[in-house]
Parts: C-alpha cells; structure tokens; sequence
C-alpha cells in the first residue's frame, strides 16, 4: 500500500493559491454577480464613455489570487490537456501487475509531457499567473505518487493509489479542479487518481 503524501504547504509568497473544498465554487458564483452588479453601477454612475472605457479596462487588468485566468495561459493549457487526456485514455491499466506498472508510467509520461509543454510556452504567463504555477506542480506530485503505486505494484499486485492531499487533508485533485473561474479548462482524468479501476475491469 503506497503511504498517504502531504504536499508541504506553499511558500508565503504563494500563499494566496489556497482553496476551500469544491462548494466554493457557489461562493465564487455570487462573488462574480457582486462584481458584475458593482460595474454596472459603477457604469451607471460614470454616465459616460470615458468611465465605461476606465472600468472596463480595470477589470481586463485584474487577476484572480485563486484562480488560473490568464486568457493566452488557459488556451495553451487546454491544447495541452486536451492531447495528454487522449493519450491517457489509449492507454487503460489493466493484465498483469508489470503490465500495469508500465501502463501507469506511460500515463504519467503523457502527463509530463503536458507540464513541460505548459511551462515551456507560457513561463511569462505562469509567473504572472502564480496559481499556475502551483497547479502544475500539483500535477507533478499527483505524477510522483503514481510512480510509487508502479514500483509498488511489482511487489504487491494489491497496491492502490493514495492521491497526495493538502494541508487540509483533502486531496490536492479538489483544488486543481477548483482552479478555473468558470468553466473547467483542464480536469484531472478519473484514469489518473483510480487507475485500478480499469484494472479489476480488465
């Protein structure tokens, strides 16, 4: 059995990338209907098109502490994702306890591959974004523990993944899917957090 990973708690200057569990999600709804009410008020006071043009340019230049919104940053990451979730998917862990060893350390690479390409296309973005860079390292430790679970596997066939949690003991696949504002741009694949799923079906 692959031991539990605590990720160690971010530095201080990436404290901001701290998510509550997914029911969030509803508090950032309403928060995102304040806003959009205070800029329309805000517009209605203005009552001209200078303070429309001031307002609007504001909210383009403001970023989220919590959230991945970078427009050029999140169209890479969805190109990326969408190539590692197929390339995952043509690859089903299942046979024997080596063949699914193997299974998982493609997978992971598939995963890799996305992160450097990510990192490699957008490092201005990501470090202007710091939830960004944050996030793909989540996606990292989530690699790393599925590497143990395929050394594992060799010697016991009844390993399962245990994905690593954060500082609130819940898993770090609740924050990385709680990353995106509004529609999801890149979700971690079921085949990743249960490859034994595909296993016991195979």
């Amino acid at each position: 059995m692959v031991d539990a990973h605590e990720t160690p708690a971010y530095p201080p200057a990436h404290s901001t990338w701290q998510f509550a569990p997914p029911a969030r999600r509803n508090s950032r709804r309403r928060t995102a209907a304040l806003v959009a009410l205070g800029v329309v008020l805000a517009v209605v006071a203005a009552g001209s098109v200078a303070g429309i043009i001031t307002i609007g340019v504001a909210i383009a230049q403001s970023t989220s502490p919590t959230t991945i919104d970078d427009d050029a940053l999140t169209q890479t990451i969805a190109e990326e994702c969408v190539v590692m979730e197929s390339t995952v998917e043509s690859m089903p862990v299942y046979g024997t306890a080596q063949q699914q060893s193997d299974a998982i350390r493609d997978q992971n690479r598939a995963v890799e591959v996305m992160i450097a390409a990510i990192r490699s296309k957008r490092a201005d973005e990501i470090l202007a974004d710091p939830p960004a860079d944050q996030w793909l390292d989540d996606w990292q430790s989530l690699v790393d523990a599925r590497a143990e679970l395929a050394d594992e596997l060799l010697s016991d066939p009844n390993a399962s993944l245990v994905v690593p949690v954060d500082r609130a003991g819940d898993p770090i696949t609740d924050r990385m899917d709680d990353v995106w504002p509004f529609v999801p741009t890149c979700t971690v694949p079921v085949a990743l957090t249960a490859p034994d799923a595909d296993a016991l079906s195979g």
